[in-house]
Order: structure tokens, then sequence, then C-alpha cells
């Protein structure tokens, strides 16, 4: 893409970036605004915004063994470690891993957060150093394939019967967090080619509370920003968001990129910032 617009489309997401790696939101969020700005522009002249990246490298067979094997050591370790997320929804829906995925969601009860990450480290896994300085989530890499593995502790509140999820800045304001409220559930023994594993006891209502209709594939659903769990609109989906807004505007796909910023109005409410880009995203 060659337009005077460019550099500040490249300047504001590498400070967005920057921010979010500091876990300053609010510098995340105003970064985000101005790619965002600049990417209309660029789109309102009648040009396609597209930033080139690379192939994600998802090799599902070594991605499921890889899964199997660290569940099953981590049963091992007695620590209860089990799928989460898309991780628990390809395998509940589908019997395998979610085709083109990124990455490998797991989940942790957050006493056993610490635990765990001493296995995944005795294991050969790395852990991430580029990443936001999330308290309850860490993301560890598999030198051997470069697959990744998010690893999310979930706190269990028993007097209410409640499970609180999401990612968590400790010290920083109640909007800087990224809260999900999800059912009490309990953790059973499942057989896996690895040996046994946990799981949860009900996924399908786990599954409800993340994506409702969980059953019906919906490719662009977006988990950043139309999870059902989630406590409150705040600073933090703001910031999401928007990051998923700007990325997949940057793929080319207008359409879609629409679509998306649909799904964040009808949480949110429409807004003079959602107006102004959609109006340049509309098909003229």
């Amino acid at each position: 893409m060659s337009h005077p617009a460019s550099q500040r489309i490249e300047a504001a997401l590498a400070g967005a970036r920057c921010a979010l790696l500091l876990g300053e939101l609010p510098q995340m969020h105003t970064q985000l605004v101005h790619a965002l700005d600049a990417l209309a522009e660029v789109t309102r002249e009648g040009l396609v915004p597209v930033q080139e990246r690379p192939p994600v490298d998802w090799d599902e067979a070594t991605a499921i063994r890889l899964v199997w094997r660290v569940l099953a050591r981590l049963k091992l370790e007695q620590c209860r470690v089990f799928p989460y997320a898309g991780t628990l929804l390809g395998l509940e829906r589908n019997g395998r891993l979610l085709p083109n995925d990124k990455d490998i969601d797991l989940a942790v009860w957050l006493e056993d957060f610490s635990l765990a990450g001493r296995v995944l480290q005795q294991m050969g896994l790395q852990r991430a150093t580029e990443v936001p300085p999330f308290d309850n989530m860490t993301t560890w890499v598999d030198p051997a394939s470069g697959l990744s593995v998010e690893l999310f502790g979930l706190l269990r509140d028993p007097v209410r019967e409640r499970v609180q999820g999401g990612v968590w800045l400790y010290g920083r304001p109640p909007g800087w967090q990224r809260v999900l409220h999800l059912p009490w559930f309990e953790l059973v023994e499942r057989a896996s080619p690895a040996g046994p594993t946990w799981w949860p006891a009900e996924p399908p209502a786990l599954l409800e509370a993340f994506y409702g209709d969980w059953r019906t594939p919906r490719p662009e659903w977006d988990s950043q920003v139309s999870n059902r769990s989630l406590q409150e609109i705040n600073l933090s989906w703001h910031c999401w968001s928007l990051k998923s807004l700007s990325e997949r505007w940057l793929t080319g796909d207008l359409a879609s990129t629409l679509r998306l910023l649909e799904q964040i109005a009808m949480r949110c409410g429409d807004t003079p910032q959602l107006r102004q880009w959609r109006e340049a995203l509309m098909p003229r």
C-alpha cells in the first residue's frame, strides 16, 4: 500500500503494540484509534489497505499430539489443566482442533498456575517474552514445532458457585481488566492417546457461556468482541475490539471488516467514531 497515511498507520500500530506490552491500555486505545482513522482515510480514497503477514504455520496433527502430551503430563503431576476456549470448542464440536487455529488454549485453576508453568518448563517449553504483562495468563512455545500454548488461570468462587476468567493486570484500575464470569464446573478424568487428562465435567455449559450456540460454526465470530461471558464493556474490551478491527481491516477484506464493526456496535452501541469507520467501509 502506497499512501501518505501508510506511515501513520504503521506508527500507530507499533505504538499500540508497545503500549500493550507495557500494559498501558489508555495509550493502546489512543494509538488504535489513530490507526483506524488513517485506515478509514485510505479506504475512503478507494484504496484497499493490506498488510503482508507471514502465513501462520499450523500443523494440526502436531498440535493435537502436543495437546495430549501436555494434558497427560500435567495430570500425572497432579496439576489441574484442561482444554479451554477454542481448543475445547474444536474438540467437543468436531472431535478435532479448529482448522487454521493459531495456538492452543488451556486453562488451570489459579492455585495451580505456578505449578503448571514449572511443569511446562520441565517439558522443554519456553515462556514467551514479547507478550502483555498479564498476571493470570502466560504464553508457552514448543521449540520443536513452534506451536504456542496459551495458559489461562481461572479463579473459583465456591460461595457464589462461579468461576472467573479473562486476563487481568494486577494493581491496575477495574476498567483495565477483562473479566469473564463462567458457570461453576468441576473436572473429570478423560482418556486420551497419551494417557488420562483433566476435562470439564459439563463442556456444553462452559461453551454456551462463551459462544451461545456453540454447535453452529461461525467463522467470523470474534471472541475478543462478542464473548457472552464478558462481565462489562470497559477500556480493556474497547482495546481488544479495536485491535481485532484493525487486524481484520489490514487483511484487505473490507466486507468482513464491516461485519466485525457491526459486532462491535451491537455490543457497545453505535458511536460517531464507529459511524465514520462504517462509512469508509461501505461499498461504493
